[in-house]
């Protein structure tokens, strides 16, 4: 006779967080299959558009993904780095605020289909996630929407 013991486990879903669009920026679908906010800019701001990804830093270990915050910064947008004008505006650099860290990064992308594009990446660790904001708009309107993509991020906030 066989006797089984099955341990159990508390599994915790995504801690409540939020962020707060500006005027002038509703949420929309279609950006990316894995984001949980999506949001664009509405007229008369030029197009932009933003989304923000979270994993949970225990799944990430499971997939034996052991990286810190510059690694995971950099692997995110490793698929940037193959477009045709990718280049640094600012390469990755950690800052510690709010209660958490914070990985920053600028870059562009230019290329005959999709034009000359400014992203603005933010990672963002807490205790338990790991949450990344990625917002671009066209390498003209950076100027214009880069005070709107820094309120969005440093609105960021996790709910205790």
């Amino acid at each position: 006779m066989y006797s089984a013991v099955f341990a159990q486990h508390k599994v915790y879903g995504a801690e409540a967080f939020g962020v707060t669009l500006p005027q002038n920026f509703e949420r929309t679908i279609g950006l990316n299959d894995y984001a949980t906010l999506q949001f664009e800019s509405k007229s008369p701001k030029p197009n932009a558009y933003g989304f923000l990804i979270f994993e949970h830093k225990d799944e990430l270990k499971l997939a034996q993904a052991n990286l810190d915050i510059i690694d995971y910064t950099l692997n995110s947008i490793e698929p940037y780095t193959a477009r045709e004008g990718f280049k640094y505006i600012k390469k990755p650099y950690i800052a510690y605020e709010r209660g958490f860290n914070y990985a920053y990064t600028e870059f562009e992308t230019s290329d005959e289909e999709l034009g000359h594009i400014y992203f603005l990446q933010t990672v963002i660790e807490t205790k338990d996630y790991i949450y990344q904001i990625i917002q671009y708009c066209g390498f003209n309107e950076k100027e214009i929407m880069k005070n709107d993509f820094v309120n969005i991020v440093n609105s960021f906030k996790v709910d205790e």
